[in-house]
This record gives structure tokens, C-alpha cells and sequence, in this order.
């Protein structure tokens, strides 16, 4: 049993529905005075108990005044905001890109859809701010072209750059102004050169107002006059681009966060790694680049076979320009729990051990999950604490919550529950007696492989946990309309979704 603690400010939550507390005996009234006061779980969940048995057999609780609001999918904005541990491993990746010498350096964070890329990321780039090393977030999803990523990425890191050495001119002295003023030239340069090795006559908006429109044009008709030869100006941007660096980082290193690959397109994808390739290759630059390996492989092997995918090619392909994988390091339940538990606005929920082991067993570890199951249970509770006669019971709100989950997990199973509700106590005897589902059973079966696991964790019928049996037909029917409006109906959307990246 896990050892979970209340929820700050229950007390306030928590009220019974009945003729109120005259009806109370004595240890009802002090059961009330000890939820929310910091006592043990198990003094906690005994209080509960006391209140619900003296409102007349009513095992139902009110919620807040009003509810709260949902939970965002942002990552956090710095090491101060992380609840995962994720700072020590960053203080380590972070040291080790500070203390290498030769470079550019590019470095993969590899992790699945939802686990904390992003976030991981801020955590590394506040943490290197605060050692004064210079960085640049870029994220290419935003971008759907394959020429816009190429010249987004660019002048993004110019005009980073740009802005910079403006306020060093404006502020220091002649000598520095001097120096800071030709750095500026060079980058203006780089900008229309990028725009013009882009081929894009429109690509003016992009350049963040570094040149103007008729800039890139007369670039372009210059560079493209009989004579002109395109290799030597592709080089003379990478030993431009790297002189800016220096300048910029008074001979450092510039750190350049690319995130979110793995959202994109598989062109798209590929499209970035080429221009840190090509464009970027010779500066003093560490490139770390986060995104789901399988994801951007697959992405690669493409670009060699559109019609076949070469796992084998690939994997080269990344493995060449990559020079370090760094895998995410994993999220403990018990962190995740610590953070979420009071989001749960149902105070016979927020603290129950079935409901975490229901998400536990359902989502895992996985942060993007388990916040957008449980933005679907706080709006599933609240529609029935608002429409139904009675409020619901734990019993109804364990059953909505194990019917989200399973929506969300195997909508194919999902699907056959609400034309068929009896499939969900012949899988729990199935898993009881230890036999395989028969006929159209293990079919489904097959299909949504990793339910049987789940409708086993949730099973009545296990020691130490406290589950309801399996739901009847009206209860499922009932429930599934709440769930229709409280998280759509089930399609195989999110299966999409995490295929091709949040």
C-alpha cells in the first residue's frame, strides 16, 4: 500500500449531504476536525469513513465551491518548476556540455511521447544560463514547410544573436562598438545569404527584419549573375556563422535547444538535422535535440526508401550525427503522484489508493497521460455531482474512472464494452480462473493487447485493494454517455496522436 496523505485544504472540500451535523455522534464531529489537519493516511481515510457511516448510510461528498481549473500539457519553464527529478540528471548533462572543448557537439534526448522532453530541456537550459553560457530554443512544429524550417532555424539563431551584439554596441565602448558593429554586418549577411541558399523570394518576413524584402532580391540576383558559384558562398556562411559565435560568446559556446522533432513531419524532421549539418556544422555550437528515436529513425529511413523503411539506415543516419544519446531518465511514480494528487478535485478520489493504482497500472509514468486523464475525471465527477438526483457514489466515480481509462487506452475495447457491457466480467473470470478469453473475446483480446492486465489490476477480487465489481450494462450505458461529453466518444485518436508525437 502506498503511503498517500490528504490533499491540503480537504477539510474545507469536504462536505455531507444530509440534515447536517446534528445528526453527528461525537466521533463523526471529531472525525471532521481531522481530515485536512496533517494526520496519517490511514486516521485520514478513518475519519472519512466516521463521517460518511454518520450522515445516514450516505456515502457522498460534495465538491469544492468551484472547480478546478484544468491541467495544461506546457513543460516547466526552469530547474525551479521541476517536480520530477529531473535536475540532478540535468546538472550532469549540463556540466559535461559546459566542459567539452571540441566541438560542435550535438546531443539526442531520446524519450517516448509524454514523458518530459521539453521539460527536461528547460531544466537544462536554465541551468546553463545560470553558468552565463548563451542559448537558443527553437521549435520547428511550428513550421510546415520544409523551406520555412530550413530559414526559420537560421535567422531564429541569428536574430538571437542579432539582438544580442545590438545591446552590447549600444552600451559599451568605442573599441567594443566598433567590434560589435562588424559582427552586425556579418550577421545581416548571413541572413540574406541564408535567404537567398533557401530560394524563397518571399522570404523577407522571415528574416526577423535583419534585411528587407528588396535585400534578399537584389542578393538573389546578384548571387545567381553568370559567374556566380553557390559552393563557395555555402562556405563562406559556415566561417561567417562561425565568426558571429565567437563574437557572440566572447569565444565560448553557443548552446541551441531544437524541440519537438518528432511532432513534425518526417520531411520536416529530417529537414532540421540536414541545416545544423550543412549550415551550422563548423561553429562553436552544442546542438541538443530532443525527440522520440523510433519516431525520427523511421523518419530517416524513409528519406532513403520512400516506399520501404530501412530500420538499418536509419538508425546510421542518426547514429553518424549525433554524437551523444542521452536516454530521459525516468519519472518515479511516486513523484508523479506527489504532484497530481491534489489536482483530483473528488475528495473521495484525490486520496484513494485504487484510483492511483488504477493510473498507475493504465499510464504508467507517462506525465501527458495521467494529466489529461485526469482533466477527463475532474469534468466526468463534476457532470455527475451536477446532473444526477443523487451525488456519486466512490463506487460510481472508481467505475468512470476505470471506463476513461479504458477509452483513453483501448478505445477498440471501449467501443465493444458499450454494445457488449458483459465483455468486462467475462475478461475479470478469465483472468480469475486463469484462462485465455474465448471466440470474439480473444479477439478483442488480441487487439487491445495490455487490457487484461488492467482489467486484472482493477479486479474486486484482489487482496489489498478495495475495487468495485465490474459495472452493470445500466451503469455502463449510463456512464458512457457522461463520458461522450467529458471526453468524446472512443476513436483511435490518441493511438494516432502518440504515433506521430504530441
Amino acid at each position: 500500500m502506498r503511503d498517500l496523505k490528504p490533499r491540503d485544504g480537504c477539510a474545507h472540500a469536504v462536505q455531507v449531504r444530509g440534515a447536517g451535523d446534528n445528526g453527528l455522534d461525537v466521533k463523526a464531529i471529531e472525525a471532521r476536525s481531522m481530515v485536512g489537519s496533517g494526520v496519517s493516511w490511514l486516521r485520514w481515510k478513518t475519519a472519512l469513513r466516521l463521517i460518511r457511516h454518520s450522515d445516514r448510510g450516505d456515502e457522498s461528498m460534495m465538491l469544492p465551491e468551484n472547480p478546478m481549473g484544468l491541467l495544461p500539457d506546457n513543460p516547466i519553464l526552469g530547474a525551479g518548476g521541476d517536480h520530477f527529478g529531473f535536475k540532478a540528471h540535468a546538472e550532469v548533462l549540463c556540466g559535461a556540455i559546459a566542459a567539452t572543448e571540441d566541438l560542435p557537439l550535438t546531443v539526442g534526448v531520446f524519450g517516448p511521447w509524454g514523458m518530459g522532453k521539453s521539460s527536461f530541456m528547460k531544466v537544462c537550459e536554465d541551468l546553463l544560463r545560470r553558468r552565463g553560457v548563451p542559448t537558443v530554443w527553437f521549435n520547428p512544429w511550428k513550421y510546415d514547410q520544409k523551406d520555412e524550417i530550413w530559414h526559420a532555424l537560421i535567422q531564429t539563431v541569428l536574430t538571437e544573436i542579432a539582438q544580442e551584439l545590438e545591446e552590447r554596441r549600444l552600451s559599451g565602448e568605442a573599441a567594443l562598438q566598433e567590434r560589435m558593429a562588424k559582427a552586425l554586418q556579418t550577421v545581416r549577411r548571413l541572413s540574406s545569404a541564408a535567404a537567398w541558399l533557401l530560394a524563397r523570394r518571399a522570404a523577407g518576413p522571415l528574416t526577423a527584419g535583419l534585411v528587407s524584402a528588396n535585400d534578399v532580391d537584389a542578393a538573389q540576383a546578384a548571387l545567381t549573375e553568370p559567374g556566380a558559384e553557390t559552393y563557395l558562398h555555402v562556405n563562406r556562411f559556415e566561417q561567417d556563422f562561425r565568426e558571429v559565435v565567437s563574437a557572440y560568446t566572447d569565444g565560448g559556446r553557443l548552446v541551441l535547444f531544437v524541440d519537438d522533432l518528432d511532432r513534425c513531419t518526417q520531411d520536416a524532421s529530417i529537414t532540421v538535422l540536414d541545416s545544423l549539418k550543412l549550415f551550422l556544422g563548423e561553429a562553436s555550437c552544442v546542438f541538443v535535440l530532443a525527440m522520440d528515436y523510433q519516431v525520427v529513425a523511421e523518419a530517416a529511413a524513409r528519406r532513403f526508401d520512400s516506399e520501404s523503411s530501412d530500420d538499418a539506415r536509419g538508425r546510421q543516419y542518426l547514429e553518424k550525427l549525433i554524437h551523444l544519446p542521452y536516454h530521459l531518465p525516468g519519472i518515479s511514480f511516486g513523484s508523479l503522484l506527489h504532484h497530481l494528487q491534489d489536482k483530483v478535485i473528488d475528495p473521495q478520489l484525490s486520496g484513494s489508493n485504487e484510483l492511483w493504482e488504477l493510473i498507475e497500472v493504465a499510464f504508467e509514468t507517462n506525465p501527458r497521460r495521467v494529466r489529461r486523464f485526469i482533466n477527463g475525471l475532474n469534468l466526468t465527477a463534476w457532470t455527475l455531482h451536477l446532473h444526477l438526483d443523487h451525488p456519486p457514489s466512490r463506487e460510481r466515480l472508481l467505475h468512470a474512472s476505470a471506463l476513461l481509462a479504458l477509452r483513453m487506452r483501448y478505445p477498440d475495447f471501449f467501443s465493444a464494452l458499450q454494445s457488449d457491457p458483459g465483455v468486462w466480467s467475462r475478461f475479470d473470470d478469465a483472468e480469475h480462473t486463469k484462462t485465455a478469453p474465448a471466440g470474439r473475446d480473444e479477439t478483442l483480446a488480441q487487439r487491445n493487447l495490455g487490457v487484461q492486465r488492467l482489467i486484472a489490476a482493477i479486479s474486486s477480487r484482489r487482496t489489498n485493494f478495495d475495487f468495485p465489481a465490474p459495472p452493470s450494462a445500466a451503469e455502463i450505458r449510463l456512464l458512457t454517455e457522461v463520458l461522450t461529453v467529458t471526453g468524446g466518444p472512443a476513436t483511435n485518436a490518441l493511438a494516432v496522436d502518440e504515433g506521430a508525437g504530441p
